[in-house]
C-alpha cells in the first residue's frame, strides 16, 4: 500500500473547525471542559441513533457525517495528537484522514461515519477510541505503516440484527 499525504489547505483546515464548532453546538459539548472520551460517547450514541433511525441531536439535512466526523478527528487530535491530512493510498482512494504521530495509524471519520450510517453497520468510534485509551488493546503496529485501526476494529465485532 503507497500511501501520500499532505497537509489540508488552510481553506479546508478552517472549514472543518467551524464544522467542528458547529457539531459541538448540536451535540451540546463544550469543546474545552468536556473529556474527548465524554464527548466520543455522544458522537458515538448520535451515529447509533441515526443507524437505528431513533431521534438524534443531528440531523440527515445537516451531513451527520460530516458533522459527526470532524468532531472525532478533533478529538483524536486532542486526546492522542493526531493531525489531519490529505490523504492519496496507490494512487486512486482520496480522503481527509486522521493520522497518528508516527504515522502507524489512520482513520478516515468522514467515511467511515458515513458508511455506519449510510449501510446500517454497527458503530465502532467508541470502542477504537477507548482501546487506544488503554494503550494495548491494537497491538504493535510500525510506524509508517498507516494502518487503518477502524478495519482492525470494526472486524472484531460481531454483526448484529438492527431492531
Amino acid at each position: 500500500m503507497k500511501v501520500q499525504e499532505t497537509p489540508p489547505d488552510q481553506k479546508r483546515l478552517d472549514l472543518i473547525q467551524a464544522v467542528i464548532v458547529d457539531a459541538a453546538s448540536l451535540l451540546d459539548v463544550d469543546l474545552k471542559r468536556d473529556s474527548p472520551q465524554a464527548i466520543m460517547q455522544k458522537v458515538n450514541d448520535a451515529v447509533v441513533d441515526l443507524v437505528f433511525e431513533r431521534p438524534s441531536p443531528v440531523s440527515e439535512d445537516e451531513n451527520p457525517h460530516l458533522v459527526l466526523g470532524a468532531l472525532w478527528g478533533a478529538q483524536m487530535a486532542r486526546q492522542f495528537h493526531w493531525y489531519w491530512a490529505d490523504v492519496v493510498i496507490d494512487e486512486e482512494f482520496k480522503e481527509v484522514a486522521m493520522i497518528s504521530p508516527n504515522q502507524e495509524m489512520i482513520i478516515f471519520p468522514f467515511s467511515f461515519t458515513a458508511a455506519c450510517i449510510d449501510k446500517q453497520c454497527i458503530c465502532t468510534i467508541l470502542l477504537a477510541f477507548n482501546m487506544l485509551l488503554e494503550n494495548d488493546r491494537i497491538g504493535e503496529i510500525s510506524p509508517g505503516t498507516y494502518e487503518n485501526i477502524m478495519l482492525m476494529v470494526h472486524h472484531i465485532v460481531p454483526p448484529y440484527e438492527l431492531e
